[in-house]
Protein backbone atom coordinates (compact mmCIF):
# COMPACT_ATOMS: atom_id res chain seq x y z
CA UNK A 1 0.00 0.00 0.00
CA UNK A 2 1.31 3.74 -0.79
CA UNK A 3 0.59 6.08 2.09
CA UNK A 4 2.74 8.46 0.41
CA UNK A 5 3.79 11.94 -1.73
CA UNK A 6 2.91 15.61 -1.38
CA UNK A 7 4.07 16.45 -4.83
CA UNK A 8 1.89 19.01 -6.23
CA UNK A 9 2.01 18.53 -9.91
CA UNK A 10 3.22 22.05 -11.75
CA UNK A 11 3.66 21.60 -14.96
CA UNK A 12 5.10 24.17 -17.53
CA UNK A 13 1.48 24.87 -19.12
CA UNK A 14 0.17 25.48 -15.54
CA UNK A 15 2.59 28.81 -14.78
CA UNK A 16 -0.03 31.42 -16.81
CA UNK A 17 -3.74 31.63 -15.62
CA UNK A 18 -5.09 33.72 -17.46
CA UNK A 19 -5.82 32.92 -21.90
CA UNK A 20 -8.47 30.82 -21.36
CA UNK A 21 -10.11 31.67 -24.88
CA UNK A 22 -8.23 31.33 -27.95
CA UNK A 23 -8.49 34.05 -30.57
CA UNK A 24 -11.84 31.62 -31.98
CA UNK A 25 -13.46 32.48 -28.89
CA UNK A 26 -13.15 28.92 -27.71
CA UNK A 27 -11.86 27.71 -24.33
CA UNK A 28 -8.38 26.76 -24.29
CA UNK A 29 -8.63 22.75 -23.05
CA UNK A 30 -5.02 22.83 -22.46
CA UNK A 31 -5.05 25.62 -19.86
CA UNK A 32 -8.14 24.32 -18.31
CA UNK A 33 -6.75 21.36 -17.81
CA UNK A 34 -3.43 23.51 -16.39
CA UNK A 35 -6.35 25.47 -13.91
CA UNK A 36 -7.84 22.15 -12.87
CA UNK A 37 -4.23 20.27 -11.52
CA UNK A 38 -3.14 23.68 -9.98
CA UNK A 39 -6.65 24.16 -7.96
CA UNK A 40 -6.89 20.57 -7.09
CA UNK A 41 -3.89 19.04 -6.49
CA UNK A 42 -2.76 15.24 -6.66
CA UNK A 43 -0.15 13.45 -5.30
CA UNK A 44 2.38 11.25 -6.57
CA UNK A 45 0.71 8.26 -4.84
CA UNK A 46 -2.09 9.01 -6.25
CA UNK A 47 -0.24 8.81 -9.89
CA UNK A 48 2.28 5.43 -9.03
CA UNK A 49 -1.01 3.08 -8.98
CA UNK A 50 -2.90 2.50 -12.48
CA UNK A 51 -2.50 0.26 -15.22
CA UNK A 52 -0.96 2.81 -16.93
CA UNK A 53 1.90 5.35 -16.45
CA UNK A 54 0.22 9.08 -15.33
CA UNK A 55 1.25 11.44 -18.73
CA UNK A 56 3.05 14.00 -17.08
CA UNK A 57 3.82 15.81 -20.45
CA UNK A 58 0.53 17.40 -20.83
CA UNK A 59 -2.03 18.41 -18.23
CA UNK A 60 -4.96 17.54 -20.65
CA UNK A 61 -3.57 14.29 -21.25
CA UNK A 62 -3.26 14.15 -17.18
CA UNK A 63 -6.57 15.23 -16.50
CA UNK A 64 -8.15 12.61 -19.12
CA UNK A 65 -6.02 10.02 -16.98
CA UNK A 66 -7.22 11.52 -13.42
CA UNK A 67 -10.66 11.66 -14.79
CA UNK A 68 -10.66 8.11 -16.38
CA UNK A 69 -9.19 6.46 -13.40
CA UNK A 70 -11.37 8.07 -11.20
CA UNK A 71 -14.43 6.56 -13.17
CA UNK A 72 -13.26 2.85 -12.76
CA UNK A 73 -12.67 3.45 -9.05
CA UNK A 74 -16.26 5.10 -8.61
CA UNK A 75 -17.32 1.79 -10.81
CA UNK A 76 -15.62 -0.24 -7.86
CA UNK A 77 -17.54 1.48 -5.55
CA UNK A 78 -14.96 3.50 -3.60
CA UNK A 79 -15.83 6.23 -2.31
CA UNK A 80 -13.44 9.44 -2.56
CA UNK A 81 -10.34 10.17 0.16
CA UNK A 82 -8.32 13.19 -0.52
CA UNK A 83 -6.64 13.20 -4.04
CA UNK A 84 -9.37 11.49 -5.53
CA UNK A 85 -11.96 13.90 -4.15
CA UNK A 86 -10.14 16.54 -5.62
CA UNK A 87 -10.50 14.46 -9.22
CA UNK A 88 -14.14 14.68 -7.83
CA UNK A 89 -13.81 18.82 -7.93
CA UNK A 90 -12.16 18.41 -11.45
CA UNK A 91 -15.15 16.60 -12.81
CA UNK A 92 -17.73 18.23 -11.21
CA UNK A 93 -16.08 21.45 -12.48
CA UNK A 94 -16.24 20.49 -15.85
CA UNK A 95 -19.19 18.69 -16.35
CA UNK A 96 -20.59 22.14 -15.36
CA UNK A 97 -19.57 24.00 -18.10
CA UNK A 98 -20.44 21.26 -20.68
CA UNK A 99 -24.20 21.39 -18.79
CA UNK A 100 -24.09 25.19 -19.60
CA UNK A 101 -24.46 26.46 -16.02
CA UNK A 102 -22.25 29.06 -16.59
CA UNK A 103 -23.21 31.38 -18.55
CA UNK A 104 -19.90 32.67 -19.65
CA UNK A 105 -19.65 29.50 -21.66
CA UNK A 106 -21.37 27.91 -24.16
CA UNK A 107 -21.16 24.20 -25.03
CA UNK A 108 -20.92 23.01 -28.94
CA UNK A 109 -22.41 19.57 -27.91
CA UNK A 110 -23.72 17.24 -25.26
CA UNK A 111 -20.37 15.34 -23.41
CA UNK A 112 -19.23 14.37 -20.51
CA UNK A 113 -15.81 15.63 -18.67
CA UNK A 114 -13.70 12.29 -19.51
CA UNK A 115 -14.49 12.73 -23.49
CA UNK A 116 -14.09 16.49 -23.62
CA UNK A 117 -10.74 16.42 -22.67
CA UNK A 118 -10.00 13.31 -25.25
CA UNK A 119 -8.16 14.25 -28.22
CA UNK A 120 -10.60 13.37 -30.71
CA UNK A 121 -13.43 14.75 -28.99
CA UNK A 122 -15.54 17.38 -31.27
CA UNK A 123 -16.77 19.07 -28.54
CA UNK A 124 -15.84 22.44 -27.49
CA UNK A 125 -17.00 25.55 -25.05
CA UNK A 126 -17.35 29.28 -26.63
CA UNK A 127 -16.62 32.05 -24.92
CA UNK A 128 -19.50 33.89 -25.09
CA UNK A 129 -17.82 37.35 -24.32
CA UNK A 130 -13.93 38.03 -24.95
CA UNK A 131 -12.03 37.22 -22.00
CA UNK A 132 -14.17 35.38 -20.01
CA UNK A 133 -13.41 34.57 -16.30
CA UNK A 134 -13.09 31.21 -14.99
CA UNK A 135 -15.08 29.94 -11.89
CA UNK A 136 -14.24 26.90 -10.54
CA UNK A 137 -17.05 26.15 -7.49
CA UNK A 138 -15.20 23.81 -5.75
CA UNK A 139 -11.74 25.54 -5.08
CA UNK A 140 -12.62 26.86 -1.80
CA UNK A 141 -13.29 23.75 -0.34
CA UNK A 142 -10.45 21.63 -2.05
CA UNK A 143 -8.19 19.27 -0.22
CA UNK A 144 -4.71 20.85 -0.87
CA UNK A 145 -2.03 18.27 -1.07
CA UNK A 146 0.98 20.61 0.01
CA UNK A 147 0.49 23.57 -2.23
CA UNK A 148 -2.80 25.76 -2.01
CA UNK A 149 -4.69 26.56 -4.85
CA UNK A 150 -4.03 29.52 -7.26
CA UNK A 151 -7.16 31.98 -6.42
CA UNK A 152 -10.24 31.62 -8.95
CA UNK A 153 -11.36 34.83 -10.71
CA UNK A 154 -13.66 36.89 -9.49
CA UNK A 155 -16.94 35.88 -10.74
CA UNK A 156 -18.72 38.17 -12.93
CA UNK A 157 -22.14 36.75 -13.52
CA UNK A 158 -23.86 33.07 -13.71
CA UNK A 159 -24.77 30.74 -10.69
CA UNK A 160 -22.36 29.62 -8.17
CA UNK A 161 -23.07 26.91 -6.13
CA UNK A 162 -23.66 27.38 -2.09
CA UNK A 163 -20.89 26.85 -0.21
CA UNK A 164 -23.12 24.73 2.11
CA UNK A 165 -23.48 22.32 -1.05
CA UNK A 166 -19.89 22.92 -2.02
CA UNK A 167 -18.78 21.37 1.27
CA UNK A 168 -20.85 18.35 1.21
CA UNK A 169 -20.11 17.69 -2.25
CA UNK A 170 -16.18 17.96 -1.36
CA UNK A 171 -16.56 15.85 1.46
CA UNK A 172 -14.78 18.07 3.60
CA UNK A 173 -12.74 16.42 6.48
CA UNK A 174 -14.95 16.87 10.02
CA UNK A 175 -12.98 18.11 13.44
CA UNK A 176 -11.64 14.74 13.72
CA UNK A 177 -9.43 15.31 10.73
CA UNK A 178 -7.09 17.97 12.77
CA UNK A 179 -6.49 14.98 15.16
CA UNK A 180 -2.76 13.26 15.15
CA UNK A 181 -1.16 10.77 16.65
CA UNK A 182 2.15 9.85 16.12
CA UNK A 183 5.43 8.28 17.57
CA UNK A 184 7.33 11.16 16.88
CA UNK A 185 6.20 14.70 17.70
CA UNK A 186 8.32 16.29 15.04
CA UNK A 187 5.96 15.17 12.69
CA UNK A 188 2.91 15.90 14.24
CA UNK A 189 2.18 18.60 11.48
CA UNK A 190 1.80 15.94 8.60
CA UNK A 191 -1.57 15.90 7.37
CA UNK A 192 -2.77 11.76 6.69
CA UNK A 193 -3.48 13.46 3.05
CA UNK A 194 0.12 14.31 2.42
CA UNK A 195 0.28 11.22 1.41
CA UNK A 196 4.53 11.28 0.54
CA UNK A 197 5.18 12.97 4.46
CA UNK A 198 2.26 10.32 5.94
CA UNK A 199 4.19 7.80 4.42
CA UNK A 200 7.71 7.76 6.62
CA UNK A 201 5.79 9.23 9.85
CA UNK A 202 6.78 7.01 13.19
CA UNK A 203 3.45 5.18 14.24
CA UNK A 204 1.92 5.35 17.56
CA UNK A 205 2.69 1.95 18.99
CA UNK A 206 2.48 -1.05 21.71
CA UNK A 207 5.68 -3.26 20.79
CA UNK A 208 7.19 -6.13 22.74
CA UNK A 209 11.58 -5.53 22.53
CA UNK A 210 14.52 -7.41 23.04
CA UNK A 211 17.54 -4.64 24.14
CA UNK A 212 21.02 -6.63 23.73
CA UNK A 213 22.77 -3.93 25.26
CA UNK A 214 21.29 -3.89 28.35
CA UNK A 215 20.20 -7.64 28.25
CA UNK A 216 16.58 -6.57 28.89
CA UNK A 217 13.23 -7.60 27.07
CA UNK A 218 11.05 -4.34 27.43
CA UNK A 219 7.12 -4.04 27.09
CA UNK A 220 7.00 -0.73 25.04
CA UNK A 221 4.55 2.27 24.75
CA UNK A 222 4.44 5.41 22.99
CA UNK A 223 2.38 7.76 21.88
CA UNK A 224 1.97 11.81 20.95
CA UNK A 225 -1.16 12.86 20.30
CA UNK A 226 -1.97 16.72 18.78
CA UNK A 227 -4.71 18.44 17.48
CA UNK A 228 -3.85 21.50 14.48
CA UNK A 229 -5.64 24.43 15.37
CA UNK A 230 -4.29 27.01 13.40
CA UNK A 231 -2.98 26.77 9.42
CA UNK A 232 -3.19 29.76 7.91
CA UNK A 233 -2.01 31.67 5.04
CA UNK A 234 1.49 33.29 4.93
CA UNK A 235 3.40 35.43 1.94
CA UNK A 236 3.96 33.38 -1.29
CA UNK A 237 0.66 31.64 -2.37
CA UNK A 238 0.55 28.16 -1.08
CA UNK A 239 2.63 29.06 2.00
CA UNK A 240 1.54 27.83 5.18
CA UNK A 241 1.75 28.44 8.66
CA UNK A 242 -0.34 25.99 11.54
CA UNK A 243 0.08 25.66 15.28
CA UNK A 244 -0.08 21.61 17.13
CA UNK A 245 -0.38 21.62 20.60
CA UNK A 246 0.70 17.66 21.84
CA UNK A 247 1.09 16.10 24.33
CA UNK A 248 3.31 12.65 24.43
CA UNK A 249 3.28 9.29 26.54
CA UNK A 250 5.91 7.00 26.95
CA UNK A 251 6.10 4.00 29.57
CA UNK A 252 8.74 1.17 29.51
CA UNK A 253 7.98 -1.63 31.45
CA UNK A 254 11.46 -3.56 31.54
CA UNK A 255 12.52 -7.02 32.74
CA UNK A 256 16.56 -7.33 33.21
CA UNK A 257 18.02 -10.45 33.58
CA UNK A 258 21.83 -9.22 33.70
CA UNK A 259 21.95 -10.14 37.29
CA UNK A 260 20.61 -13.67 36.68
CA UNK A 261 17.36 -13.16 39.13
CA UNK A 262 15.17 -11.00 36.70
CA UNK A 263 14.42 -7.54 38.00
CA UNK A 264 11.41 -5.88 36.57
CA UNK A 265 11.35 -1.81 36.83
CA UNK A 266 8.07 0.67 34.70
CA UNK A 267 9.79 3.82 33.63
CA UNK A 268 6.87 6.49 32.22
CA UNK A 269 7.39 9.86 30.90
CA UNK A 270 5.32 12.30 29.85
CA UNK A 271 5.72 15.60 27.75
CA UNK A 272 3.84 18.76 26.34
CA UNK A 273 4.33 21.44 23.90
CA UNK A 274 3.61 23.07 20.79
CA UNK A 275 4.59 22.46 17.25
CA UNK A 276 5.21 25.35 14.91
CA UNK A 277 5.20 24.32 11.72
CA UNK A 278 6.03 26.52 8.15
CA UNK A 279 5.22 25.40 4.84
CA UNK A 280 7.11 27.52 2.69
CA UNK A 281 6.04 27.22 -1.39
CA UNK A 282 7.16 28.94 -4.27
CA UNK A 283 5.56 30.85 -7.17
CA UNK A 284 7.94 29.38 -9.90
CA UNK A 285 8.88 26.49 -9.00
CA UNK A 286 7.35 23.26 -7.11
CA UNK A 287 10.11 23.19 -4.77
CA UNK A 288 8.98 23.79 -1.56
CA UNK A 289 10.33 23.52 2.47
CA UNK A 290 8.89 22.57 5.57
CA UNK A 291 10.24 24.19 8.96
CA UNK A 292 9.40 23.28 12.21
CA UNK A 293 9.99 24.69 15.78
CA UNK A 294 9.37 22.73 18.48
CA UNK A 295 9.61 23.76 22.44
CA UNK A 296 8.77 20.65 25.02
CA UNK A 297 8.89 19.99 28.31
CA UNK A 298 9.61 16.70 29.24
CA UNK A 299 8.61 15.09 32.77
CA UNK A 300 10.41 11.90 33.59
CA UNK A 301 8.77 10.55 36.44
CA UNK A 302 11.76 7.46 37.38
CA UNK A 303 14.74 9.58 38.04
CA UNK A 304 12.81 12.84 38.62
CA UNK A 305 14.48 14.97 35.96
CA UNK A 306 12.81 17.82 33.91
CA UNK A 307 14.23 18.57 30.23
CA UNK A 308 13.20 21.88 28.21
CA UNK A 309 13.75 21.38 24.68
CA UNK A 310 13.88 23.53 21.73
CA UNK A 311 13.64 21.43 18.67
CA UNK A 312 14.07 22.39 14.59
CA UNK A 313 13.76 20.58 11.57
CA UNK A 314 13.94 21.50 7.95
CA UNK A 315 12.42 19.58 5.16
CA UNK A 316 13.56 19.90 1.77
CA UNK A 317 10.59 18.49 -0.83
CA UNK A 318 12.18 18.28 -3.90
CA UNK A 319 9.02 16.48 -6.09
CA UNK A 320 9.98 13.38 -7.95
CA UNK A 321 13.84 13.59 -5.97
CA UNK A 322 14.19 13.99 -2.78
CA UNK A 323 11.21 13.63 0.03
CA UNK A 324 9.10 12.93 -2.62
CA UNK A 325 8.48 9.22 -4.02
CA UNK A 326 9.75 7.95 -6.95
CA UNK A 327 7.72 5.18 -8.67
CA UNK A 328 9.62 2.34 -10.30
CA UNK A 329 7.76 -0.54 -12.62
CA UNK A 330 7.98 -3.83 -10.48
CA UNK A 331 5.10 -2.39 -7.93
CA UNK A 332 7.08 -0.45 -5.67
CA UNK A 333 7.68 3.03 -5.59
CA UNK A 334 10.98 4.94 -3.00
CA UNK A 335 11.12 8.24 -1.33
CA UNK A 336 14.98 9.41 -0.62
CA UNK A 337 14.69 11.31 2.87
CA UNK A 338 16.82 13.85 4.03
CA UNK A 339 15.98 15.98 7.09
CA UNK A 340 18.00 18.82 8.74
CA UNK A 341 17.99 18.92 12.35
CA UNK A 342 18.32 20.47 15.77
CA UNK A 343 17.74 19.88 19.13
CA UNK A 344 18.44 22.29 22.31
CA UNK A 345 17.88 20.97 26.03
CA UNK A 346 18.41 22.87 29.54
CA UNK A 347 17.31 20.56 32.64
CA UNK A 348 15.49 22.27 34.71
CA UNK A 349 15.72 19.80 37.03
CA UNK A 350 18.91 16.70 36.56
CA UNK A 351 17.21 14.20 38.72
CA UNK A 352 18.26 12.06 41.29
CA UNK A 353 21.77 12.29 42.18
CA UNK A 354 22.78 8.80 40.20
CA UNK A 355 22.17 10.55 36.89
CA UNK A 356 22.82 14.02 37.68
CA UNK A 357 26.03 13.60 36.11
CA UNK A 358 24.50 12.47 32.50
CA UNK A 359 21.91 15.21 31.93
CA UNK A 360 24.00 17.81 30.91
CA UNK A 361 22.66 20.76 28.66
CA UNK A 362 23.34 20.06 25.17
CA UNK A 363 23.15 21.91 21.72
CA UNK A 364 23.21 19.59 18.53
CA UNK A 365 23.27 19.73 15.06
CA UNK A 366 23.02 17.38 12.22
CA UNK A 367 20.91 15.28 9.80
CA UNK A 368 18.25 12.47 9.15
CA UNK A 369 19.22 10.76 5.88
CA UNK A 370 17.72 6.90 5.09
CA UNK A 371 14.62 6.23 2.49
CA UNK A 372 11.40 4.69 2.06
CA UNK A 373 10.22 1.78 0.44
CA UNK A 374 6.85 1.27 -0.51
CA UNK A 375 4.42 -1.04 -2.23
CA UNK A 376 2.31 -0.13 -4.49
CA UNK A 377 0.44 -3.52 -4.87
CA UNK A 378 -2.85 -3.53 -2.99
CA UNK A 379 -2.67 -6.87 -2.36
CA UNK A 380 0.69 -6.50 -0.72
CA UNK A 381 0.58 -3.73 1.62
CA UNK A 382 4.08 -3.20 2.99
CA UNK A 383 6.35 -0.63 3.58
CA UNK A 384 9.97 -0.36 5.21
CA UNK A 385 11.76 2.72 6.07
CA UNK A 386 15.14 3.39 7.55
CA UNK A 387 16.92 6.25 8.92
CA UNK A 388 20.29 7.15 9.99
CA UNK A 389 20.33 10.45 12.53
CA UNK A 390 23.73 11.75 12.95
CA UNK A 391 23.99 15.10 15.67
CA UNK A 392 27.15 17.11 16.38
CA UNK A 393 27.26 17.96 19.74
CA UNK A 394 28.22 21.76 19.74
CA UNK A 395 27.41 21.74 23.66
CA UNK A 396 27.36 18.90 26.20
CA UNK A 397 29.48 15.51 25.74
CA UNK A 398 27.78 13.07 23.48
CA UNK A 399 26.98 13.57 19.92
CA UNK A 400 24.42 11.06 18.46
CA UNK A 401 24.47 8.46 16.12
CA UNK A 402 21.34 6.36 15.72
CA UNK A 403 20.13 3.60 12.93
CA UNK A 404 16.52 2.98 12.88
CA UNK A 405 14.23 0.71 11.15
CA UNK A 406 11.03 -0.04 10.36
CA UNK A 407 8.71 -3.22 8.33
CA UNK A 408 5.34 -2.66 8.36
CA UNK A 409 1.96 -4.92 7.37
CA UNK A 410 -0.64 -1.90 6.21
CA UNK A 411 -4.15 -3.68 7.71
CA UNK A 412 -5.52 -0.42 6.48
CA UNK A 413 -4.08 3.53 6.40
CA UNK A 414 -3.83 3.55 10.06
CA UNK A 415 -3.29 0.67 11.71
CA UNK A 416 -0.38 -1.90 10.77
CA UNK A 417 1.93 -4.51 12.37
CA UNK A 418 5.56 -3.34 13.15
CA UNK A 419 9.02 -4.91 13.08
CA UNK A 420 11.45 -2.60 13.83
CA UNK A 421 15.59 -2.30 14.87
CA UNK A 422 16.99 0.37 16.40
CA UNK A 423 20.88 1.07 17.47
CA UNK A 424 22.96 3.64 18.53
CA UNK A 425 22.73 6.64 20.99
CA UNK A 426 18.98 8.04 20.91
CA UNK A 427 18.69 11.46 19.78
CA UNK A 428 16.26 12.98 22.95
CA UNK A 429 18.19 11.10 25.76
CA UNK A 430 21.95 10.23 24.12
CA UNK A 431 21.21 6.32 25.86
CA UNK A 432 22.57 3.46 24.21
CA UNK A 433 20.12 1.15 22.80
CA UNK A 434 19.76 -1.45 20.84
CA UNK A 435 16.64 -3.16 20.39
CA UNK A 436 14.06 -5.14 17.96
CA UNK A 437 10.70 -4.83 18.70
CA UNK A 438 7.49 -6.28 17.44
CA UNK A 439 4.02 -4.50 17.94
CA UNK A 440 1.02 -2.81 16.65
CA UNK A 441 1.54 0.33 15.44
CA UNK A 442 -1.22 3.48 14.55
CA UNK A 443 -0.94 6.61 12.62
CA UNK A 444 -4.05 9.35 12.19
Amino acid sequence: MLLAAPLTLTLAHAADSGGFCATDQTLDKDQLAATLIRTYPVSTAYLSVGKESAPLNSPRALVTWLLQKRAAEKAAGQACTGDSCNVDHMAADVQSLLDGKDGRFQPSGRSDAVAFFRDNSRVALRCTTPGAALTLAHADAALRMGVAPTAPATPVAGPATPPAAAATQSQQASWMDPLRIRGNPDQLSIDHRDKAAFASVDRARVALANDDVAQSRTNDVVVFAGYSLDKRPMGEPGSTYEAVPYVGFKQNRVTNYESGNPEITTTRTSQVGMLSAFHFAHADTANTEDLTARPDYLINNTDGSRLLTVNFTLTPVRPGVLNDFLRWNNGLAFKPILIGQSRNGIYINRGDPDVVDQHRDFIRLGAQAGFTLSSTNPALPFDFTTTYTGLKALQGNRSIHYWKSVLTYNFNQNVGLSLDYSNGLLPDSGDAERKWGLGVSSKF
